[in-house]
């Protein structure tokens, strides 16, 4: 019988400009998959040159083949990563939609079917860049959530830090997407602790090996340093072993639920902290990530709370709490 199967690109609209070192953002395109009962979301990570037009016609070419949905998802991933290597968005559909089947057929959700426990899901809420006066009216809009997750890597990074403390006192993740020299992160890492911030993201330029290495080895004031950009797969995690506290793990960056769970375990092996992260997407990849939350130190999966058209119910997010649903699967439900 031939399964059913379904791509649909989907353009989403972010409810503020998103500002980070690379730029601002006003919407930015994803890739919905169906197979069979499953449904999967890609987001292409553009700073890897991952483009939805690239990501449609792998997706339609590789699900004309027969999709062997009876074969262990491990085995059909390593397929689709050896004929589509570096295209870790589009293993990401693939995976999550795999996943969310499996889910359905056995009548349970991801989590429940990985004997993962239930544990509260305290999201951080992303912040971007922007003139003072419009981050911090980002910041009131976002009173009900208790951790707010600041992207810097500009000229007034410190300004913009002690106005948010000032203004709020809450914990704060501070992400500089590589934005910071060594010189800078050295002599802002004190008075990080001091503002009130839990972790430092991805400070330094993402091979630059040598000063995280000095800058791990001269914090002395608690603050994490995790790396994003840095690490992308479960291959990379060896090299940053005792050069940072910390990864950063997004499915659509490593591939999908099934690199992800091998990242977690090398991490833990190698006594490191995991962040679960996220791009802009909807409540289906949201969901989907949320699936490990257990396992994390650190979540910041608010991505379906920035856009203003998600086409997937099922999740919510409520004073920094994410809801997950108890149906099979991912839970979630798709409007088209």
């Amino acid at each position: 019988m031939k399964i059913p199967w379904h791509v649909k690109p989907y353009e989403f609209q972010l409810r503020d400009p998103f500002g980070l070192s690379r730029g601002t953002r006003r919407s930015v395109r994803n890739l919905f998959i169906r197979i069979g009962e499953g449904w999967g979301e890609g987001a292409p990570v553009y700073y890897r040159g991952q483009t939805i037009q690239a990501m449609e016609s792998m997706a339609l070419e590789w699900l004309e083949s027969p999709l062997p949905l009876d074969r262990p998802i491990q085995e059909i991933m390593r397929e689709v990563e050896e004929r589509y290597p570096g295209e870790t968005a589009f293993w990401q559909a693939v995976d999550l939609a795999l996943h969310d089947h499996w889910g359905k057929k056995n009548g349970a959700p991801i989590r429940t079917l990985w004997n993962y426990k239930p544990s509260p899901l305290l999201s951080s809420f992303t912040i971007g860049m922007d003139d003072l006066d419009a981050v911090m009216q980002k910041v009131e809009k976002a009173a009900s959530h208790p951790i707010l997750k600041i992207k810097v890597g500009g000229e007034r990074d410190l300004e913009t830090l002690r106005a948010i403390h000032q203004r709020t006192k809450k914990k704060l993740y501070v992400d500089a997407n590589e934005g910071w020299s060594y010189e800078q992160a050295l002599e802002y890492l004190p008075l990080m602790r001091e503002w009130g911030v839990q972790l430092i993201e991805q400070p330094l330029p993402g091979g630059d090996f040598e000063n995280y290495r000095r800058l791990h080895e001269a914090n002395r004031t608690g603050v994490p340093i995790i790396l994003d950009e840095s690490v992308h797969g479960p291959e990379d995690i060896e090299s940053w072993i005792g050069r940072a506290d910390g990864i950063n793990i997004k499915l659509a960056k490593c591939g999908g639920l099934t690199r992800a769970r091998r990242m977690l375990d090398i991490a833990r092996k190698n006594g490191m902290q995991v962040m679960l992260g996220c791009m802009i997407e909807s409540s289906l990849g949201i969901a989907a990530a949320a699936q490990l939350a257990s396992e994390a130190d650190f979540l910041d999966l608010d991505g379906a709370a920035l856009v203003s058209n998600d086409p997937f119910s099922g999740l919510s997010f409520q004073d920094g709490v994410l809801i997950l649903s108890n149906d099979p699967g991912f839970g979630v439900t798709p409007s088209f």
